[in-house]
């Protein structure tokens, strides 16, 4: 699935960033930030929820980009077409937090349900015990917007 995602990121990014963005911008939004120790610069789509005044983005625990957001990183958000300044807030220890966000994930996307592992009955909820254990192999990233 790794090399999927590293073909098919660049694209996604392009794509975000252009006018054409509507047809991504409803589920993914483009973080671009500076690695901790490289400086380099990276891109990485993600798909996203809004919740309050924030912005929730979840991904594997076992990747290694998310790293360079942990202490309340800075990043450039591309949201909507639009490039904002954001703080992201990484969450890895507090698992009922992660499930909470997951659970709001699979029931707007069966899509994300479908990349969490996370089967849906046939009432359109997620299975708990699914739930449970696909918060153990994520994190949660919570971007705050400067305004």
């Amino acid at each position: 699935m790794n090399r999927l995602f590293a073909f098919v990121n660049p694209f996604v990014v392009s794509l975000a960033r252009s006018f054409l963005h509507p047809l991504v911008s409803h589920q993914v939004v483009v973080l671009a930030f500076n690695g901790r120790r490289s400086g380099r610069r990276y891109a990485i789509p993600v798909s996203f929820l809004r919740s309050d005044d924030e912005v929730l983005c979840l991904t594997a625990r076992d990747g290694v980009w998310w790293r360079n957001l942990q202490e309340a990183a800075p990043v450039q958000l591309t949201l909507g077409g639009q490039s904002l300044q954001a703080t992201a807030y990484v969450e890895v220890e507090n698992e009922q937090q992660i499930r909470s966000a997951l659970r709001l994930f699979c029931l707007r996307s069966r899509i994300s349900a479908y990349f969490s592992s996370v089967a849906i009955d046939a009432n359109g909820e997620p299975d708990e015990l699914d739930l449970s254990r696909s918060a153990r192999q994520h994190v949660l990233i919570k971007l705050s917007i400067e305004r």
